[in-house]
């Protein structure tokens, strides 16, 4: 049996059976098996599928062969209401994270809940729009629909969603220096780890064993430390951070391989393609730049501070410009630079 056929299998069982949707921490395989299909609805809840070439009208033809008039029916409904979830929620300026976790809980949840409430997108927003965290959020909903979640699930499902979503507020469409800016800081701020190779993808087993495929001993010398610490945690190298921005895909919240014009070169190549850089003694204050050394490159953030993919052990920190001997400056290729 196809895999394409079988994720269509997994969220028709799943969303029949009343047991497996209040089991959220037991459909998380499910719905990370459907992630892998642009072509299923269920694909814009979470995850990142950068890895996997599907011919998606080779699959559609597949799965329409093998599809049920219920099992369609099925599909559209729930294509439908998260349509609808995502307008309503978007109309209250919630932001792209928290619909794509409202979304994940209603499949968990609220399926047949919905079905007999003609007001219920309504209430839901209203749960997410008056709850000021998660404990209230939960609260609500349990009085509001009459269900009872389990908190350690629930957690589980967000931390599942959080992982696989990037979601960086009022970041511009356009890659700027002041975009590069927040993409690091929020790299910082979220704890990115580090493996050579990585640019901002969570690291499962499977990027695990293909990025050593590729890299080998800079990747699988350091194995124990990185399954450790980093394992299902965002990571990336020095020149990953940049490339990861530039890959960036806002709409969506993934990072996108090799797309928006910026190539995959290393923090020497990143350098060496620069058209504007300098020796430190002549770099402006500019925040965006890039500082570059020998086999190594960071972004500065503006102030006299620099934020780095450091090294396997430390992740990506925040220093000093004088913390590191950066040899030069340069303004990154493929984004533009503005004035703030």
């Amino acid at each position: 049996m196809s895999a394409e056929v079988v994720a269509v299998k997994t969220a028709t069982v799943i969303a029949s059976d009343k047991r497996g949707r209040t089991a959220i921490a037991a459909i998380i395989v499910g719905l990370l098996m459907i992630i892998m299909l642009p072509i299923i609805v269920l694909s814009s809840i979470l995850g990142s599928a950068k890895d996997v070439e599907i011919d998606t009208d080779a699959a559609m033809q597949i799965i329409e062969a093998n599809m049920s008039s219920e099992t369609k029916d099925s599909l559209q409904y729930l294509d439908d209401v998260m349509n609808a979830i995502s307008m309503e929620f978007a109309s209250r300026n919630l932001d792209a994270l928290t619909i794509k976790k409202a979304q994940a809980l209603y499949f968990c949840v609220f399926y047949d809940i919905e079905k007999s409430d003609s007001d219920f997108i309504t209430k839901y927003a209203d749960c997410y729009e008056q709850a000021s965290d998660d404990d209230g959020l939960i609260s609500l909903l349990e009085s509001t629909f009459g269900v009872s979640i389990n908190k350690t699930d629930y957690d589980h499902l967000m931390s599942t969603i959080k992982n696989n979503v990037i979601d960086i507020k009022d970041i511009p469409a356009e890659k700027t220096n002041l975009g590069l800016v927040q993409w690091a800081q929020y790299a910082y701020d979220n704890g990115w780890g580090y493996v050579y190779g990585s640019h901002g993808q969570v690291l499962t087993e499977s990027e695990l064993k293909s990025l050593e495929s590729v890299f080998g001993g800079m990747v699988s010398d350091k194995e124990d430390y990185i399954r450790s610490h980093w394992m299902g945690k965002r990571v990336s190298d020095c020149c990953g951070l940049i490339k990861g921005y530039g890959w960036y895909n806002a709409t969506t919240g993934k990072i996108e391989y090799g797309s928006n014009g910026m190539k995959d070169v290393t923090a020497n190549g990143m350098y060496a393609a620069a058209t504007e850089k300098g020796p430190m003694s002549t770099m402006p204050e500019i925040p965006g730049l890039a500082v570059w050394q020998d086999g190594h490159i960071g972004v500065y953030i503006g102030n006299g501070w620099v934020i780095q993919a450091a090294n396997t052990w430390d992740g990506v920190i925040k220093t000093k410009l004088s913390y590191n001997h950066w040899q030069g400056w340069c303004k990154v290729p493929y984004i533009n630079y503005v004035e703030e």
